[in-house]
């Protein structure tokens, strides 16, 4: 008796849906490198940086968490 498995391995899209993937990561250097120049060049203080850090992410958040459409069950 000869049965062959087709089931394909769990992890074969992991490295593509990876939280750190060449986008993300891009982004968040580019966000470091922003906030580093503001602080130093621009001798913005760090609370000041903070807040509208806080300020950007809220929305940003909300588009995350409602970018499949919402309220699905």
């Amino acid at each position: 008796m000869n049965i062959t498995s087709t089931v394909k391995p769990v992890h074969e899209h992991a490295e593509s849906n990876s939280f750190l993937s060449g986008k993300t990561l891009g982004i968040c250097l580019a966000l470091i490198v922003v906030a580093a120049v503001a602080l130093t060049v621009f001798k913005v203080s760090v609370g000041t940086l903070f807040f509208a850090g806080v300020l950007l992410l809220c929305p940003l958040l909300h588009v995350w968490m409602m970018k499949d459409g919402g309220h699905k069950h």
